[in-house]
C-alpha cells in the first residue's frame, strides 16, 4: 500500500510540473503568435501601399476610384485584383483588430482574444517555429501554476471518481 500511495504521488507531481511547463509555455507561444501577426499585418500593409502607389499614379491617389474600375471591367483578371484589393484592406482591418486586442495589458483578455480570435494558419505556423523559453514574468508564472491546479484538480476528481465506483461495485458483489 505504501508503494501505491509513493507512485501516486510521484505521479502527481510528475503531472504537476508537465503541466507547469506547459502552462508557462503558453504566454510565450502567445507572444510569438502576436509577433507573428504583427508580421501578416506589416505584409499585408506593404502590398496594399503598392496598389496605393498605381492608385497615386493613374487615379490622382483615389484607391477606391482604381478598385471600382477594376471591378467594372471585362478582363476577369482585372475583376480579380479588384476583390483582391478589397479582401486584403478588410484583412488589414481584421488582423489589426486581432492584434489589438492581442496586446491589451491584462493578461485574462489576452488568453481570451487568443482563443476566440485565432488564425488557425498563423497559429499553426507559429507552432512550427515555436521556440521553447521559460519566460521568468508574472504572466507565465501565474499561467503556469493555474493550469497546473486545474490539471492536478481534474486528475485528483477522477482518481476519486474511480475510487468511489471501485468500492461501490465491490460493495454491491457482497450485497448480492
Amino acid at each position: 500500500m505504501i508503494i501505491v500511495k509513493l507512485f501516486a504521488t510521484l505521479i502527481d507531481r510528475c503531472l504537476f510540473t508537465i503541466s507547469f511547463i506547459f502552462g508557462v509555455q503558453l504566454p510565450e507561444f502567445i507572444v510569438q503568435y502576436t509577433q507573428r501577426l504583427s508580421g501578416h499585418i506589416n505584409e499585408a500593409r506593404f502590398q496594399l501601399q503598392q496598389f496605393q502607389l498605381i492608385a497615386d499614379n493613374h487615379f490622382q491617389g483615389d484607391l477606391v476610384m482604381m478598385v471600382k474600375r477594376y471591378q467594372g471591367n471585362t478582363e476577369a483578371s482585372i475583376v480579380e485584383t479588384g476583390n483582391l484589393i478589397i479582401a486584403l484592406q478588410e484583412r488589414i482591418i481584421l488582423l489589426e483588430q486581432h492584434l489589438a486586442n492581442m496586446t491589451q495589458a491584462e493578461l485574462t483578455k489576452r488568453l481570451y482574444a487568443f482563443v476566440t480570435e485565432y488564425d488557425f494558419a498563423m497559429a499553426q505556423a507559429t507552432i512550427q517555429q515555436f521556440q521553447l523559453a521559460i519566460p521568468l514574468n508574472y504572466a507565465a508564472l501565474t499561467t503556469g501554476i493555474i493550469i497546473a491546479l486545474i490539471l492536478l484538480a481534474i486528475d485528483k476528481t477522477i482518481i476519486a471518481l474511480m475510487k468511489r465506483l471501485y468500492k461501490k461495485s465491490n460493495h454491491n458483489k457482497w450485497v448480492h
